[in-house]
């Protein structure tokens, strides 16, 4: 009887546990580069996990705010060979995604009907020696 009742329990507090655990490693703000695998997997959005090669050094930050349920995660890319080749090789990432595009940024929307929420905006920025790549979503 006690080996039941304790399973039972197991099986009560299980989903909890594992939806608490989620949404602490998901939420706040977290830096990582490319090499934590754990940190890339959880934290980088499958778009940006498909981007073409810019450089080595590479550095993710990842923001989520439960509050008004945004994502950001911006990519930073130092030393860069040759910058203006790279950034046409994101503007053409981009442009793959056939969203609405403009001013080195693309907007794709879930609701073809609405524009005003529930988004994902992606953004190139030209930094001197740095570009950097911001993924916004609603």
């Amino acid at each position: 009887m006690k080996k039941q009742l304790f399973l039972l329990l197991l099986a009560l507090l299980f989903p909890a546990f594992v939806s608490y655990t989620w949404f602490i490693l998901t939420t706040g703000h977290h830096n990582y580069t490319q090499d934590n695998t754990f940190s890339f997997w959880l934290y980088t959005p499958a778009t940006l996990k498909k981007l073409p090669f810019i450089s080595n050094n590479s550095v993710y930050s990842y923001d989520y705010n439960p509050d008004n349920q945004q994502t950001r995660v911006i990519i930073t890319w130092t030393d860069i060979n040759n910058i203006l080749e790279k950034k046409q090789d994101l503007i053409a990432f981009l442009e793959m995604l056939k969203g609405l595009n403009k001013y080195d940024c693309s907007w794709l929307y879930n609701d073809k009907n609405d524009f005003s929420d529930n988004y994902q905006r992606y953004c190139i920025f030209q930094k001197e020696k740095t570009l950097e790549l911001e993924f916004f979503e609603t």
